[in-house]
This record gives structure tokens, C-alpha cells and sequence, in this order.
């Protein structure tokens, strides 16, 4: 194994939104801002994905990010970074390329397919790309049984995230199938298990045996306390943690917009606030919060004794 599929993704890692200046174009400066952001807010590792807005990017794009993240982190935190396709050759292409930028892992999203299909991509990956692979499981694309099939046959398999509907339940059957699989590392290989949709069920998933979440970066530390919490048998600590700092941010986003995406703005929103991000500017059609909503996130967020708090004030 080498020394990239070595790190392990565990604990609260950040997907980054992607900063866009007034323009609509990459805002370098404002991507180094938020990586030192969330490495100063105990960030595990830093990733991108669908909320980077990743489908929305030219490959020059990617490779100007992807490049400049790795550089820029040196090596400190494993990178991730999305490179999913309806393509089964675009996949492998865009995996290479992560891999050229000096990614440490390739997250992939196998839909469409799905049983011996979803299984073939990720051997195919294996095979063709010396690049460790994490599993992405959205939207329901395969059984528990299907997803340890592809971690059990694919050797560049090292984590699995898992932001299907009834996640934690999913989770729980696939963490005891890799553990009657021998790959929870007590021998050659471990394939760690962490949860998505922005920590919705990150107390459920904790308790089911995630060790880690994917959620996005403007508090990453609320997050990275509650792995803590939960990895130390602190069960009722990060309990409260998460109605404390991280509950109040999901319902505002949900309150304040029937669409999916409005996360990518709110965290946007945040991080320009806070002197991060220069514009909340996005690719995609996302309406911002209304004020009232917007009120109550201020106050939150100066009141915590989060990262972004200090930043705030």
C-alpha cells in the first residue's frame, strides 16, 4: 500500500465550497483562506464534492483546484477529491487526473449503476488507478451487501460515505459485514465507514459505527468534537454538542428553503461574513436565505465557541 492510500479518512472532513469571485471565476486566494480555515478548525482531511459545486468546474478547473489544495496543504491533511462520471472511462480519467494533482484519495459516486455493475467500476478503478477510493453512497445506490461486495473485491478501497436514505441503519450492517470481513484493520487492510448529507444523522451514524463525517466547512470543529465525543464513549457529551452547535445551522437551512443546495450558499455566506470568502457567489441556481433567517444564524454563530465564532465577532 502506498504512502497515500495509508492515510486514514476518519473524523470530520470538510467538502469545500467553491469560492468564485464577483465574476464567476476561481477565487485562488479566497480557496487558500478556506483550507487554512479549516485546518485551523481540526479539520481531518479536506475534500471535494458535489457541494464544491464539482459538476459546475471545467477540467481546467479541476486540476487549477485540485492542484493548488494539494500544494497548499503539503501534505498536512489527506485530500480528497470527487471524480465522479456517468462514464465509466471519464472516471477513470478523472481519477488519474486527481491522482496527477497530487490528491490522496478519489471519492466516486458509482450512479448509475448499480449490483455487478457498481462493483465491476470500482475493481475496473483498482486495477487502472494507483489511487486510494472512497465509496460514495447517494441516493440509494446499492444494498449493504453490494457496497462490502465492491470494498471486498476492490483492494484501493479505504472508506466508504454513506448519505443514502436510512443511513445509520445502512451503516451499522455494512460496519459488521467489514468487520466478518477482516477489513476494520486488524489485518492488511482497513475500510473506514463515515457518514454524509451534512451530519443530518450524526449522532445515529456515530452510534452505528461511523467513525468520521463529510459535512460542509464553516463548522468543521462542532463537527470533529462530536467524532471525538462518540470515539471516547462521551455518548450524552456529544449528544448535547450536536443540539448545541450543529442542530441549529441544518434547521435554519431547512426553514429557510425548500431546495436541497441551499447549504453550499449558507456555508458560503458564512465564510464571506467572516472574511474568508470573498463573494457567496455560486454556479448554481441557489437562492439565498431570507433575513429573518439569516438573524438567527448571526446569533448563533457569534454566541458559539466554534472557530468561525472568533471570526465573526
Amino acid at each position: 500500500m502506498n504512502q497515500r492510500q495509508s492515510k486514514r479518512i476518519v473524523g470530520a472532513v470538510p467538502v469545500l465550497v467553491m469560492p468564485f469571485d464577483a465574476d464567476g471565476a476561481i477565487d485562488e486566494d479566497s480557496l487558500r483562506r478556506e483550507i487554512d480555515f479549516c485546518v485551523e478548525a481540526r479539520a481531518q482531511a479536506i475534500a471535494f464534492g458535489i457541494g464544491s459545486e464539482s459538476g459546475m468546474l471545467t477540467d481546467a478547473e479541476r486540476t487549477q483546484v485540485w492542484t493548488l489544495a494539494a500544494r497548499h496543504l503539503d501534505g498536512r491533511l489527506p485530500l480528497v477529491a470527487a471524480t465522479s462520471h456517468e462514464s465509466r472511462e471519464v472516471t477513470i480519467e478523472l481519477t488519474r487526473l486527481a491522482r496527477e494533482c497530487g490528491a490522496d484519495c478519489a471519492m466516486v459516486n458509482p450512479s448509475p449503476r448499480q449490483g455487478a455493475q457498481l462493483v465491476s467500476l470500482f475493481r475496473n478503478l483498482s486495477d487502472r488507478v494507483d489511487l486510494a477510493l472512497m465509496i460514495q453512497d447517494v441516493g440509494q445506490n446499492a444494498s449493504a451487501d453490494i457496497l462490502l461486495q465492491a470494498a471486498q473485491e476492490a483492494s484501493q478501497v479505504v472508506s466508504l460515505k454513506i448519505e443514502s436514505p436510512a443511513a445509520p441503519h445502512k451503516i451499522g450492517q455494512i460496519v459488521s459485514g467489514l468487520r466478518q470481513s477482516g477489513l476494520t484493520g486488524d489485518g492488511d487492510r482497513e475500510v473506514t465507514v463515515l457518514g454524509g448529507a451534512n451530519g443530518n444523522y450524526l449522532p445515529e451514524e456515530q452510534e452505528r459505527g461511523s467513525v468520521g463525517t463529510i459535512p460542509f466547512p464553516a463548522i468543521i470543529d462542532a463537527y470533529q468534537t462530536v467524532c471525538e465525543q462518540y470515539a471516547a464513549g462521551e455518548a450524552a457529551s456529544g449528544w448535547k454538542t450536536y443540539i448545541r452547535f450543529i442542530l441549529p445551522t441544518l434547521r435554519a437551512t431547512s426553514a429557510g428553503s425548500g431546495a436541497g443546495n441551499a447549504a453550499i450558499w449558507l456555508h458560503k455566506a458564512i465564510l464571506q461574513r467572516a472574511g474568508i470568502l470573498r463573494t457567496a457567489y455560486c454556479r448554481m441556481d441557489i437562492s439565498p436565505l431570507p433575513d429573518w433567517i439569516m438573524d438567527g444564524v448571526w446569533k448563533h454563530l457569534r454566541e458559539a465557541n466554534l472557530c468561525i465564532s472568533r471570526c465573526l465577532r
